[in-house]
C-alpha cells in the first residue's frame, strides 16, 4: 500500500493524486491519501495494512484489489 500523507494541505502539495494512483499501479499496489491532522483516512489505512499482515502470515498475501485472493508466498520485500 501506497500511504500519501499531508492530503489536507492541497496548496502545499508536491506529488498529484495522479502521480500517486499511477506510482501505485506501477508498483502493484493501492494507493490511499491521509491526513493526520484532519483524521481523513488514517485508521483505513491502519487497518488495511494490519489485513495484509495478517493474510502474510497465514501463508498468502491478499491483496484488496485482487478481491481477497491469495497468492502462494514467494520470497519478496513487502514495503510497508
Amino acid at each position: 500500500m501506497l500511504v500519501g500523507n499531508k492530503c489536507d494541505k492541497v496548496t502545499e502539495r508536491e506529488v498529484s493524486r495522479e502521480e500517486g494512483y499511477s506510482m501505485a499501479r506501477r508498483l502493484g499496489c493501492d494507493f490511499i491519501e491521509t491526513s493526520a491532522k484532519t483524521c481523513v483516512n488514517v485508521e483505513r489505512s491502519f487497518y488495511s495494512v494490519v489485513r495484509m499482515i495478517r493474510a502474510n502470515r497465514e501463508g498468502g498475501f491478499a491483496n484488496s484489489r485482487g478481491g481477497g485472493k491469495k497468492e502462494k508466498k514467494k520470497n519478496r520485500c513487502n514495503i510497508l
